[in-house]
């Protein structure tokens, strides 16, 4: 018995909750994405939404929950950003379970483990902001998880974005869906970044002009793949470049070590996913 106590102390009980939420997260979207694969086909539209719905309410309730517990600001911005980032997650791999259903088994377990330890991280992310903005002092972990921030948030879009131009939606509908997103994600890095000393400190309507910015950019990459004939994987990859562009532009403009070699090294690898876009053709 003292053993047991002594290793659940050791694993840290928050970080359980974390690990058995990502897991459920990413169980429940396999389970959707078979029920919707063996419906009829005249029902799946139907069955798509309601997967979304469901995806949707248990996601963002389950995130603030588990945040709740974890202690940390219970501010607007927890209610928004803690519980649409583990949904956009989520619903990417949703997505991916159901577009990309002639991958191997050992393929979709990968792909499971890989979203669920980014579902994992990104809840640990969350609840490190939250406990420094409650204290409204840095905490040592926190330069780690800025230091993550990029990874997790071009992990995420480059599954949501190949997913969504792999959905029955019109064209213009999934360049409106990854701009939207773009947005969101932009918006959360600032926000992110918000409580570091070290950084510029940006009014609201500033930030609103420099998320938006970059996030047009992003969208004019989601409509330019759309006129070549390509797998939704490259335009994925090119598309998630261009938003990768946006994030490296945003942090050295707060850390106030924007450069015209920084912004064209994030250029670069554009142009390189945009070269193999045209010449790889299915």
């Amino acid at each position: 018995m003292r053993l047991a106590e002594l290793l659940l102390d050791r694993l840290n009980l928050k970080k359980l909750r974390f690990l058995f939420l990502s897991a459920i997260l990413i169980s429940t979207c396999y389970f959707l994405s078979l029920n919707y694969l063996s419906s009829d086909i005249a029902l799946q539209q139907g069955q798509f939404a309601k997967s979304i719905a469901f995806i949707a309410l248990i996601s963002i309730l389950s995130s603030l929950f588990v945040q709740y517990l974890g202690g940390g600001d219970k501010g607007l911005k927890m209610v928004f950003f803690t519980g649409i980032t583990p949904f956009i997650l989520t619903l990417g791999c949703f997505l991916f379970f159901v577009y990309f259903p002639n991958l191997s088994l050992v393929l979709k377990v990968l792909a499971g483990l890989f979203n669920f330890m980014l579902l994992y991280t990104l809840l640990l992310l969350n609840n490190v902001i939250l406990v420094v903005e409650s204290r409204e002092v840095n905490i040592p972990v926190y330069r780690v998880a800025i230091n993550w921030v990029q990874i997790v948030l071009l992990s995420v879009s480059l599954i949501l974005f190949t997913s969504i131009f792999k959905t029955f939606f019109q064209p213009l509908i999934q360049v409106v869906l990854i701009t939207v997103s773009s947005y969101v994600f932009y918006q959360y890095l600032i926000w992110v970044y918000s409580n570091d000393k070290d950084v510029r400190l940006l009014r609201s309507f500033e930030s609103v002009i420099l998320s938006l910015a970059n996030t047009l950019l992003v969208g004019w990459g989601a409509g330019l793949v759309l006129f070549f004939a390509a797998e939704s994987f490259l335009r994925g990859i090119f598309v998630a470049s261009v938003f990768l562009l946006g994030l490296g532009y945003i942090q050295l403009y707060l850390k106030n070590a924007l450069s015209k070699r920084g912004v064209w090294d994030y250029l670069l690898i554009s142009v390189v996913f945009l070269i193999i876009l045209v010449v790889f053709r299915p």
